[in-house]
């Protein structure tokens, strides 16, 4: 089954599946859910809520440096989102259904955002975790422009869509 194209929205602020979710995206959701949720991802995302404190990239250069067991477990965990974002913002995985899913996503960039973006600058390497940005970035766009509160979206009383 061909998936449409996805295009720019409305305000030109990235793209935006021209389907409804579907049987595809919800079989990928759940492969991205047991990989969020089994072995060293499950680890890593631990110690990121629990232990990750740096506000800076030259802070978390200092508390976290390549080859430490911590930067790996951020490496790892990133990675999760980093996958994921090219997923999404490819169309291949409806961005309804993965920022409707509990990953976190509005925490996870509140806190890595602005290090992403110094490290981006300060290794002159615009693409490091850029799919991790896009992906933060678009679902601030999408929570402001789609999200509903879920008995909204879908009342209830009138069942799936």
């Amino acid at each position: 089954m061909m998936i449409p194209p996805a295009e720019m929205d409305g305000a030109g602020r990235g793209l935006r599946v021209n389907r409804e979710p579907n049987q595809q995206d919800a079989a990928l959701y759940q492969r991205c859910f047991s990989q969020f949720q089994s072995g060293v991802a499950a680890e890593a995302r631990a110690w990121f809520f629990e232990h990750f404190d740096a506000t800076t990239y030259a802070d978390m250069q200092a508390r976290y440096p390549p080859g430490s067991r911590e930067r790996h477990l951020l490496a790892e965990f990133l990675g999760f989102y980093e996958s994921n974002g090219v997923l999404v913002s490819r169309g291949l995985l409806h961005e309804d259904v993965f920022f409707d899913a509990p990953f976190a996503l509005d925490l996870v960039w509140g806190r890595v955002g602005p290090i992403i973006e110094e490290w981006q600058e300060a290794t002159g390497e615009p693409g490091i975790w850029e799919n991790v940005a896009w992906l933060g970035k678009r679902y601030k766009v999408w929570y402001e422009t789609h999200w509903r509160p879920k008995v909204e979206a879908i009342p209830p009383e009138e069942g799936p869509i």
